[in-house]
């Protein structure tokens, strides 16, 4: 399933004869590591790109870099993966939830409501399943807050012409490991940003900055090593072939799924990439419920739970209802509605074939039928 043949090995194994950190003596990386930055800037028309952790290492240091600490509030989707949301309370501020539209990204009226009642000092945008937000509308809602995006499902996606990481202030995207990124460094983070006032924090951020610079601001430990760079690099020349891989699949896909797994049209000023390919399920024309669907799918040999190979539910629970964040609940609507009928596909991303899509679509009208 890996994108890397037997030719990429012989770089990983030579590094791995040398210093694999990159960090010794050095405030800015490896070769590799500073290679990869540049190549992800150039992808994206970012005038910087810095690499961490993990994708939820570059959501806290965004938000730290905005100045986010205790007693502000961030406007977050609840529809969304806890990662999103934990870097959040980790800087000291407190998640004030907003409803998602039927594509499930963040509505921006809801967000209008929200910030004309609570002072929130940056939003955290979250590009679901490939679809860009609808950012003009967010901006004019958001009363001048900071705006982070989680583009980590949305790496190639453009809204009006500009990819989705550069569309608001500071662009957070997860390349982490199984699979289940476009692609993946095993750990990994990328922050986009083009400020260079946020770009110099989240650098100091990222590695011990207050002890070569002595910044006046709190820095830790975020680094990305040069062996997860590499492994990332080595991915960067495939990087469009995989996106339009996805993109021509889950097109082919979508024209031929039952009607029972309705796909909602998207503006035509957008280009998704197809992360996964997101349903909302008719229980009432399918005569079952979801989880006898997923059931019957699972039946007939479809595994559940494999990045790229995984028929689900998506996300099962609203971080609003997950004990540690009940505290901060608040009424959703839509996104109760689209957790309790979504059904994610990802059956289309590469190595999948048009055959195999064919398969699955088959034994789904068979099933729906």
């Amino acid at each position: 399933m890996s994108i890397l043949n037997d030719s990429d090995l012989a770089p990983v194994l030579e590094l791995l004869k040398k210093d694999f950190s990159g960090w010794f003596k050095s405030n800015e990386g490896g070769p590799y590591l500073q290679q990869l930055e540049r190549e992800f800037a150039r992808f994206l028309t970012a005038r910087h790109a810095i690499a961490v952790s993990s994708g939820s290492a570059s959501l806290y240091i965004a938000l730290k870099a905005c100045e986010v600490g205790p007693g502000d509030e961030v406007a977050v989707p609840a529809y969304t993966h806890v990662g999103t949301v934990a870097p959040i309370v980790l800087a000291g501020a407190k998640p004030v939830f907003v409803d998602v539209n039927e594509h499930g990204n963040m509505d921006p009226e809801d967000l209008r409501k929200v910030a004309s009642v609570v002072r929130v000092k940056a939003v955290i945008v979250v590009h679901q399943l490939g679809l860009p937000c609808e950012m003009d509308r967010i901006r004019e809602s958001c009363n001048g807050a900071f705006i982070v995006e989680d583009a980590s499902h949305s790496l190639g996606a453009e809204y009006k012409g500009t990819k989705a990481g550069v569309l608001g202030n500071i662009g957070c995207f997860s390349i982490g490991g199984g699979r289940t990124k476009t692609i993946g460094t095993g750990e990994g983070g990328i922050i986009a940003v083009n400020d260079e006032q946020l770009a110099e924090r989240c650098k100091n951020m990222r590695n011990h900055g207050d002890r070569v610079t002595d910044v006046d601001y709190f820095c830790f430990n975020f680094r990305m090593s040069e062996l997860n760079a590499l492994v990332g690099l080595l991915q960067m020349p495939k990087l469009q072939f995989m996106i339009d891989w996805q993109i021509r699949n889950a097109e082919y896909m979508i024209a031929r799924l039952p009607s029972c797994l309705e796909t909602i049209a998207y503006p035509s000023n957008v280009k998704a990439v197809h992360y996964i390919v997101g349903c909302h399920f008719s229980s009432k024309e399918a005569d079952m419920s979801r989880d006898d669907l997923l059931r019957k799918v699972r039946d007939r040999g479809f595994e559940g739970g494999a990045p790229r190979k995984n028929v689900g539910k998506g996300y099962s629970k609203l971080i609003s209802d997950v004990k540690f964040y009940t505290r901060f609940r608040r009424d959703l609507p839509m996104s109760e509605k689209i957790r309790d009928d979504a059904v994610w596909i990802d059956w289309h991303r590469y190595p999948r074939t048009k055959e195999e899509i064919d398969q699955l679509v088959n034994s789904l009208e068979g099933i729906c039928s």
